[in-house]
């Protein structure tokens, strides 16, 4: 199966090896369990999939449509139950002795649960996810420009709180 991507016929095969890896960072940094995830990002697919025959690129291109396809998964899942998700070593793959990446991962966690949820959600999909401003400001129906400002303070957010 072929589909037009970024100005480009790109096999669905592409697609799945270029957008899995980030869908899947953005879905563990949201949802904190990686199993949980992995279920998350099939269903993400699976939807993407059955709602193919209908995707137009009508201005949202397809990594935009299926990020927000992944995000209305997430909140599907918070409706049906709790957004909390209890900490099972196990199941987050914490290793047992902390690497430097691991340490780097728990400080990013502590700055980024002193953000708004907003603020965290832009600072995923920009950083984790590694979508373009185009694609983020599709996600969120939102204009690039607010896309920019919000990210900027963000940041900053995020900065002032790493000195509180």
């Amino acid at each position: 199966m072929f589909m037009y991507y970024h100005g480009m016929v790109a096999p669905l095969e592409s697609l799945w090896d270029e957008l899995t890896p980030k869908l899947f960072g953005y879905l563990v940094n949201v949802l904190h369990d990686k199993t949980l995830a992995e279920d998350i990002l099939q269903n993400t697919w699976t939807k993407a999939l059955q709602a193919l025959p209908r995707y137009h690129d009508r201005g949202k291109p397809f990594q935009a449509w299926l990020f927000a396809i992944a995000r209305n998964e997430c909140n599907q899942h918070w409706r049906k139950g709790s957004r909390e998700v209890p900490l099972d070593p196990g199941t987050h793959d914490i290793p047992d002795v902390p690497s430097a990446g691991h340490t780097d991962s728990i400080y990013i966690d502590q700055i980024m649960a002193k953000l708004s949820e907003d603020d965290r959600e832009l600072l995923r999909l920009r950083y984790i996810a590694d979508l373009p401003m185009n694609d983020i400001a599709k996600i969120l129906n939102i204009n690039i420009i607010a896309v920019r400002v919000r990210v900027h303070r963000a940041l900053k957010r995020a900065r002032s709180n790493n000195h509180a």
